[in-house]
């Protein structure tokens, strides 16, 4: 069996629905931690345990041969390390303690069940103590290896059960850092990876633990391309022999996105790889409503299976993205519809070739036997069939002329982040070139959900009265149409402005921004106040519609500005070493920083020019200022 491998995250047991979430990229430390003794929560992170275990158990029979849990930082001492960091009473060594004493039959629990363990780790992380006696935060200070070092060697120590760690190079800092633990983009060149893996994987080898290497990464310095550029993955990995070593890639070169090609790094030589995969789709409503994965990750696992270089995958139920609600993962850590990607996915790892939608309908049969076959049948075609329509009504379909800017894959999903959908110009202009013409992807738009309408009428004319698991179904489904209508209803306004505007040309689209108005008006009303379902971030869209509605005129000129920026950068080439060196002379790091922390939101907001929740999410300005 090629995907021997079959990992899965364990974030979400641990997430309370009565308590907000905003960050979702790793275990709900914002939840649990707390600044005073004891520390944590004791008795949420109890309950949390309590969950983990049934979903460990539920995990293991669904084909999982193992756990991924967060994180490195939350639970070294030190006190098993050749060098000390931590005071004996330094809340950051007590807390780590009471993350061990609770979580720790939870591992016993995966060890006697044959489960492997990993812990994730983003490099460089920080403590407030720790960053007292580092030195600098630098790829090329000898500490920070002696610090790496020694988390390791009493990680390794104190949990034996632990089989290696998952290190994120690409992602951290800004919206991550949480009470005392920061994190810092340093490792963002060829050489800083490579001096990073030989500061590590000694100690991996000593303890025969695994060294897992994520190549994801965000465009972020030399090495942003690491995630889908094979010349910067072989210069990277190539020679890598350790078999302790392994890298760990998403099937796409890019996040978890649908209507991509596949990652061009799949199966080059160097370390033995594992695929990740989303079963939770961030991207596609938080796993609020159906996202159908049958055609999505049969075709990414065939790929994988077929490449001898490739040992299994990495699946996130939980985790990823900023935004979702109390549904998103339900009381036991996740949905009816995450429980049955979880179930595909691992189901299609352990025998690739499956008939994936017939599994679907068995499972579906099983998991709801007690209710009536009618509606059975209607709940598993919803979920089938959700797949496609989110395709055509989320995305903008297989739209022929997908592109690089700057050398990054660009999905035409740019137009909604998470929850929220934006109206920043450019991206609007980039998706109207991408579709070439722009009504037929309305008319889908709009077909789509009017289809998804019919699969809600179905599923709610055969559910049980008063059952809540019908009602919540119903509900998602619900959910379903509006998001999909506001989606409609935002194509059909600023697919055809930016579409004019390239051509310099204008028409009346008062009756588009009306339609929008209303549907996010009807959106509001009905979802205001709900914490499980919460509505959609709109403010964005409202903004620029109140815009359009004081001065047209000045809208269609920022539009036009939009289309010269966009034609510009895609005439940019990746920028080389010598332009970046160049660019650091001109502009040191320190005023690059300043330049993009306080001038770039400003004309941002003035100008629709990108995405607001750029500026709330993921690491912060200064620290992509710093690796540019």
């Amino acid at each position: 069996m090629t995907l021997s491998l079959r990992l899965v995250d364990i974030s979400g047991p641990f997430i309370d629905q009565s308590a907000p979430v905003r960050n979702w990229s790793s275990f709900p430390f914002s939840q649990i931690d707390l600044l005073a003794p004891p520390y944590v929560d004791e008795a949420r992170l109890q309950r949390g345990v309590e969950r983990a275990r049934v979903y460990l158990a539920a995990v293991q029979a669904q084909g999982y041969t193992g756990i991924v849990i967060d994180n490195l930082a939350h639970l070294v001492t030190f006190d098993h390390a050749p060098q000390q960091y931590y005071a004996p009473d330094s809340p950051f060594r007590q807390r780590a303690l009471a993350y061990r004493r609770a979580l720790l039959p939870l591992l016993r629990d995966a060890a006697a069940r044959g489960m492997q363990v990993y812990v994730t780790c983003d490099m460089q992380w920080m403590t407030e103590d720790v960053c007292r006696v580092a030195g600098s935060i630098a790829a090329d200070n000898p500490r920070l290896d002696e610090l790496n070092r020694a988390a390791l060697i009493d990680l390794f120590t104190a949990l034996p059960m632990i089989s290696g760690v998952i290190v994120r190079i690409g992602e951290t800092g800004g919206a991550h850092d949480w009470a005392g633990y920061t994190g810092h983009l340093i490792y963002h060149d060829v050489a800083a990876i490579r001096h990073l893996i030989a500061a590590l994987l000694p100690v991996c080898a000593q303890f025969d633990r695994h060294l897992i290497m994520r190549t994801w990464t965000l465009g972020i310095g030399e090495a942003g391309d690491l995630l889908w550029s094979p010349e910067r993955y072989t210069a990277v990995f190539a020679d890598q022999r350790d078999p302790h070593l392994l890298v760990s890639i998403k099937h796409t070169p890019a996040d978890f996105f649908r209507l991509l090609p596949p990652n061009p790094t799949l199966g080059l030589p160097g370390p033995r790889q594992i695929v990740e995969l989303q079963n939770r789709r961030e991207y596609e409503l938080f796993g609020l409503v159906p996202s159908g994965l049958v055609g999505l990750h049969s075709a990414a696992i065939r790929r994988a299976d077929r490449n001898p270089q490739c040992v299994g995958i990495w699946a996130w139920n939980s985790t990823g993205g900023w935004g979702g609600g109390g549904a998103s993962v339900g009381p036991d850590g996740w949905n009816l519809w995450t429980e049955a990607g979880s179930a595909l996915t691992a189901a299609l790892a352990a025998r690739p070739e499956l008939d994936a939608e017939r599994f679907v309908r068995e499972w579906f049969e099983q998991r709801l036997a007690g209710y009536t076959p009618a509606f059975v049948a209607a709940v598993a075609t919803a979920y089938l069939e959700s797949e496609r329509l989110i395709e055509l009504g989320w995305y903008l379909g297989r739209a022929p002329g997908l592109q690089r800017i700057g050398g990054i894959v660009m999905p035409s999903l740019l137009w909604v982040w998470w929850m929220r959908p934006t109206a920043a110009l450019p991206v609007w202009v980039y998706l109207a070139e991408m579709v070439a013409e722009v009504e037929p992807v309305i008319a889908q738009a709009a077909q789509a959900a009017q289809a998804a309408q019919q699969l809600r009428d179905a599923v709610a004319a055969h559910a049980p009265k008063g059952d809540p698991l019908a009602r919540q179904i119903v509900t998602s489904l619900d959910y379903l149409v509006d998001a999909l209508t506001i989606a409609w209803r935002a194509r059909a306004l600023l697919l055809p402005l930016a579409a004019l505007a390239r051509s310099n040309q204008r028409r009346d689209l008062s009756t588009e921004a009306a339609a929008l108005r209303a549907a996010i008006q009807r959106h509001r009303e009905r979802w205001a106040g709900r914490v499980d379902f919460p509505p959609l971030e709109l403010d964005e869209l409202a903004t620029f519609l109140a815009r359009w509605e004081r001065s047209p005129r000045l809208v269609w000129n920022r539009a036009r500005l939009a289309a010269r920026l966009v034609a510009l950068a895609r005439r940019q080439p990746p920028r080389s070493t010598r332009a970046r060196a160049l660019l650091s002379f001109l502009l040191p790091t320190r005023l690059r920083r300043h330049l993009l922390q306080t001038a770039l939101p400003w004309l941002s907001r003035r100008l629709d020019l990108l995405p607001t929740i750029f500026f709330e999410t993921g690491p912060a300005i200064g620290e992509w200022a710093r690796s540019s």
